[in-house]
């Protein structure tokens, strides 16, 4: 570190302060939407990415040709590693000859759906908002044909197909603004659908620059060469597309795939592939999931793929087959655990490192402050890695609270003693209970997920682990994915470590999948009140914890039993589902036992 610079000497420097709060704010919040259009975002971002186990890598040369899914909680960075794989793979458009693949990020935010949506009127809008999204990114990446070196390269691989590059390039502005007149058409019809509709002076504006630029270009490289693409061709489209609601042809599913296809063909690229992002956003609106996959599910083929970042838990994938139709999967939740092995600890907290260090070296480009200009003791840093749970949009919260709470231990009047020249033990402990506290804020006011977390918290106390196995049988997942259990995993309250080990005990046929509670929401329990320890050796998870098996059926049928869900038989206590189990209920007979479901006076 330059000059041995201590944090204590910078507190008052406001040029420090400001940059230190930007260097870590953006690590506990979602970028604004409007990001995967900035460039400039794109390229900080990409200075600032500290890829994990080459998922970049994975991920932009498995888009070229294959379907998939990014799956983890929130914070592990899906989003981050879309934009950045999309950025690859658009930079490398033309460049070659072959591997010339088109990716366009759609975030699932934008989708808004009206009341009532039948399946039929979810096709309309979805389509629109393919056409508008589709439309929108390759007006700016078909701005890189203006330098007319790329150009050059351009018509080259053109030629080397047969393509007339002059020709195609007409086509496929006209086939561009056709889509946008059919999302423009569609947003006027179908009322209170479209999400950031068109306003045709703009987009007639974006087009008209577009064309010139391209001419300009293209009068240097083809003598005589031009688009002929004006006013007269945009109102034509426009009109051919209202005459007799002509535009509703343009939104099945079919004639989507179709129009994807000319793209591809005009532009003289090898495939398209989207990058379907939040995902879990659309799990509690009615049916919508179940609708977008079964629309990708139509027109995902040879040359079109698509990628969906999804959370564990937060809805499903319907029609979608993991390993079939989305063949592969990059597991960022895998990535990041502390308690794997003494080699996982390493890669976790040299990750973190690394993250500070290129976050500090971007906001401070003429300094040379590492990690350590924060943390004198590498023990602190450790904790607070581990108290993330691997989330680096944890660790970014935490590691801001830290920051504050130094600021304001320096500003107020110092205790006795020796004060502080770096983020203190109390200071990070501080930090990781407010993290706790935040986590537990978030479902405090629906009780029966607190009956939830309460029942893993006394189960985790009797076994005085803060780990636990679940086994892998149909009733139990079935059990994760009820919105009791997805609450806590989606607020990171709860967190998969392990998945497919072999029960301790022989007597127990299926595999488990190991748990833990979270770090920072049970901080008192095993760093103050000691009644439990917080694991952090796998040995412990291999002797220990294989035989703590936790059964999510047993909590869920209590609380089905107090909510009228479920009735105990009378004769041995089984829950019977008068819903499901109707017949049964009708004739009084319980299936488990034949004997009386209930009373006859019931």
């Amino acid at each position: 570190m330059k000059n041995n610079v201590e944090l204590k000497q910078l507190v008052d420097d406001q040029y420090f302060i400001e940059n230190m709060n930007k260097a870590f704010s953006d690590l506990r919040a979602d970028y604004e939407l409007t990001m995967d259009t900035s460039m400039e975002k794109i390229k900080e971002l990409n200075q600032l990415h500290v890829d994990i186990k080459n998922h970049l890598s994975d991920l932009t040369s498995l888009s070229r040709k294959s379907s998939g899914t990014v799956c983890g909680l929130r914070g592990t960075g899906k989003t981050h590693l879309m934009l950045l794989a999309r950025h690859n793979l658009n930079s490398s458009l033309w460049e070659s000859e072959r591997d010339n693949n088109l990716c366009i990020y759609l975030n699932m935010k934008r989708l808004c759906l009206p009341d009532n949506c039948d399946d039929d009127t979810f096709n309309r809008v979805f389509s629109i908002f393919v056409y508008e999204e589709i439309s929108t990114q390759l007006l700016i990446i078909l701005k890189k044909l203006k330098r007319k070196p790329f150009l050059e390269k351009v018509q080259r691989i053109f030629n080397k197909k047969e393509k007339n590059l002059q020709s195609n390039l007409e086509k496929a502005v006209a086939c561009i603004y056709n889509m946008i007149a059919i999302a423009h058409e569609g947003n006027e019809q179908i009322r209170n659908i479209g999400v950031g509709s068109y306003e045709k002076e703009d987009t007639n504006k974006e087009m008209y620059e577009l064309v010139s630029e391209l001419n300009g270009t293209l009068k240097e490289l083809i003598p005589g060469g031009s688009i002929t693409f004006n006013e007269n061709e945009m109102s034509e489209i426009a009109t051919r597309l209202r005459t007799n609601n002509i535009y509703y042809q343009y939104l099945n599913v079919k004639s989507v795939r179709n129009q994807l296809i000319d793209i591809i063909s005009l532009l003289g690229i090898d495939s398209i592939t989207f990058y379907v992002d939040e995902w879990e956003k659309i799990s509690s609106i009615n049916k919508c999931q179940e609708c977008t996959a079964t629309y990708i599910d139509k027109i995902m083929d040879d040359p079109l793929y698509f990628w969906i970042g999804i959370v564990p838990y937060r809805g499903g994938l319907y029609c979608l087959d993991n390993g079939a139709d989305l063949q592969h999967q990059i597991n960022l939740d895998e990535s990041l655990i502390y308690e794997a092995s003494e080699q996982e600890r390493i890669l976790c907290v040299n990750y973190f490192k690394e993250i500070v260090n290129k976050r500090l070296d971007y906001y401070f480009p003429d300094k040379e402050y590492t990690y350590k200009i924060m943390f004198n003791s590498e023990e602190n840093f450790a904790k607070l890695v581990m108290a993330s749970m691997g989330n680096t949009r944890d660790f970014g919260t935490m590691l801001l609270k830290c920051w504050s709470g130094y600021q304001a231990y320096r500003k107020s009047a110092l205790s006795p003693g020796r004060p502080f020249k770096y983020i203190s033990a109390q200071m990070i402990v501080d930090a990781i209970k407010d993290n706790g506290d935040k986590k537990f804020s978030n479902i405090e006011d629906e009780n029966d997920v607190v009956k939830v977390w309460n029942d893993i918290k006394n189960y985790c106390i009797s076994k005085k682990s803060s780990h636990f196995a679940i086994e892998e049988k149909t009733e139990s997942l079935e059990c994760l994915r009820e919105r009791e259990f997805s609450e806590l995993i989606y607020h990171r309250l709860l967190h998969m470590r392990k998945a497919h080990v072999p029960a301790k005990d022989t007597d127990v046929e299926n595999k488990l999948s190991i748990y833990a509670i979270n770090y920072a929401a049970t901080y008192s329990l095993h760093s103050q009140d000691k009644k439990m320890s917080f694991i952090v050796e796998y040995k412990t998870i291999h002797d220990r914890v294989r035989r703590y098996i936790y059964n999510p059926q047993e909590i869920l049928n209590k609380i089905r039993i107090t909510n009228g869900k479920i009735f105990p038989c009378s004769s041995c206590s089984a829950p019977i589902n008068p819903n499901l189990m109707k017949a049964a209920w009708d004739r009084n007979s319980c299936p488990f036992c034949g004997g009386k479901i209930y009373r006859d006076n019931v």
